[in-house]
């Protein structure tokens, strides 16, 4: 374990000297000091953690950590977990969107973004989960947990949500469904019926999180489907009809770091790029979630959210189970934390450049210089295909697009609803002491979002520029609860389990560029306007 060294006022100034005669040096000498900072308010006796972790909600329950199940290449069902499932929410309506969007405008000079930002997420989705792994608590309870308390924190992190709770997506869904019923890209005149459609796509998302045991569960089995079809598809259409000049654009791209094309760059789109690589927002939250509903580590005691029609009895308590830091307890943390990397790196991360990388050579390949609206992205692209290879390609590409988008919205729409199904399970007193179960909560939250999405489909702007604005807002929340995370992780876990020191500075990092690359997208836009 990485130990801090006290700085007195003398040396932090001497730091402060060389790191101005060398300017380069002068982010990370900011990121160390942040840390030295959270240090001093964070380093808290057994007792003082404890406390501080009870001042705004229930006190941790005790228990034992269980023993982590041995990993055999073998037993590959042991190592499908939340990285699986995200991957496929990773290739979602975002890829789909603003990868064609910016490879078929840029080239890919600017696939470097989407690297930094998967990589950044790795480090933010490993430190959630481990708080999931010692608490059995989302992350997001965690965060309740700090001053200034549940009610501020709720609302600061509503705002950061909003921009996801428009149901773009599903209207996105119902444009390559709406092409091959006619045989064309949808027009104008088509209006109704992609409305019609956006509808249809939006309801039957909710069918899987009613029926069945767990709703991870349910989420888990379509999402791994999508994965095996998409990433098959894609991988096959990029083998064997991409050119490898292609090939090497898009991957050489990810290792050109700090690159950009010449002349003026739209930084919105690049930010909203950069958010939409891996997963994006606060939707990174949800890795401890489904971490705790698998049941690894302390998730195992704690329990899930049941389906409401088919579900097994599963109860899930509102208050965390920590455990004592043995020798033996420390053994088999070790063995959890190697589960959560395998999940994070070789799944997840991978699963997620992959998943940027292959509609990207598409539009790259086959719709070059074109300017892609985002709506109709997948439609495109699936005329582009055809045209060269025939028309066998403009279905089977505008059904990889529809399975895309419709089916990982089902993740979305889990997502939305479980984040805040959470919250208010373990924040509200109120909610618990009427004998209401967690399932109860969660479909009500259900209903409302069924009937905002309803009245949103009718009311949803431009949906490419709500995407991009969608996006920058989430960037906005990524980086603020990597801040947040970093706090919670210091404030209330044990020494012997919080983040080695590289980890720490990769969440001050993930503060530093999501939030920057939005600002330099919000400056660019507020520039623009007062010309």
């Amino acid at each position: 374990m990485w130990r801090w060294k006290k700085l007195d006022s003398s040396h932090v100034s001497a730091q402060r000297t060389a790191a101005a005669g060398e300017g380069g040096y002068l982010p990370l000498v900011g990121a160390l000091r942040v840390l030295v900072c959270l240090r001093t308010l964070t380093e808290r006796s057994e007792r003082d953690r404890e406390a501080a972790a009870a001042r705004y909600l229930p006190q941790w329950d005790r228990g034992e950590l269980p023993e982590a199940p041995r990993f055999r290449l073998y037993q590959m069902g042991a190592l499908i977990g939340p990285g699986l499932l995200m991957v496929g929410s990773t290739i979602g309506g975002g890829e789909w969107m603003f990868g064609p969007i910016v490879t078929a405008r840029y080239g890919g000079i600017v696939m470097w973004i989407a690297a930094v930002s998967v990589a950044l997420q790795a480090v933010f989705n490993l430190s959630v989960m481990r708080y999931a792994l010692y608490t059995g608590e989302p992350i997001f309870v965690g965060l309740l947990r700090t001053f200034p308390g549940p009610k501020f924190w709720i609302v600061f992190y509503l705002i950061a949500d909003s921009g996801y709770i428009w149901p773009y997506v599903a209207s996105n869904a119902a444009v390559p469904v709406a092409a091959a019923w006619l045989g064309r890209l949808p027009g104008p005149q088509d209006d109704f019926l992609v409305r019609v459609l956006g509808y249809a796509i939006f309801l039957s998302c909710f069918i899987p999180l009613i029926f069945g045991g767990k709703v991870y569960t349910a989420v888990e089995r379509f999402m791994t489907a999508k994965v095996i079809f998409v990433l098959g598809f894609l991988l096959a259409v990029d083998l064997f009809l991409v050119s490898g000049e292609t090939w090497w654009a898009v991957f050489s791209g990810f290792f050109k770091v700090g690159m950009l094309p010449e002349g003026e760059v739209d930084w919105a789109t690049l930010a909203a790029f950069a958010a939409v690589a891996g997963v994006g927002g606060l939707s990174n939250t949800l890795f401890s979630n489904y971490a705790r509903d698998k049941g690894w580590g302390m998730g195992a005691l704690v329990g899930a959210i049941p389906s409401l029609i088919g579900g097994k009895k599963i109860a899930l308590s509102p208050v965390g189970k920590v455990f004592a830091v043995t020798p033996e307890n420390l053994k088999r943390w070790k063995a959890w934390l190697g589960y959560i990397r395998r999940d994070q790196i070789w799944i997840w991360a991978a699963g997620s450049m992959i998943g940027m990388a292959l509609p990207s050579m598409l539009s790259l390949e086959f719709l070059p210089g074109a300017e892609v609206e985002g709506h109709a992205a997948a439609a495109m692209t699936a005329r582009g295909i055809a045209d060269r290879h025939g028309e066998v390609f403009w279905f089977l590409t505008l059904l990889c697009g529809f399975v895309v988008l419709g089916i990982g919205f089902i993740q979305t729409l889990d997502g939305i609803v479980r984040r805040w199904t959470d919250v208010l399970w373990s924040a509200s007193g109120r909610l618990r002491s009427k004998g209401g179960q967690v399932k109860n909560i969660y479909y009500v939250v259900l209903l409302a979002y069924c009937l905002w999405g309803l009245l949103a489909l009718r009311l949803t702007p431009n949906p490419l520029v709500l995407a991009i604005v969608s996006s920058v807002c989430g960037n906005v929340g990524l980086g603020s609860s990597a801040l947040h995370t970093l706090f919670v992780n210091r404030r209330l876990m044990p020494p012997e389990l919080r983040l080695p020191w590289y980890m720490q500075l990769g969440l001050v990092g993930a503060f530093v560029f999501f939030l920057g690359i939005s600002g330099v997208a919000l400056h660019q836009h507020l520039t623009a306007v007062s010309r």
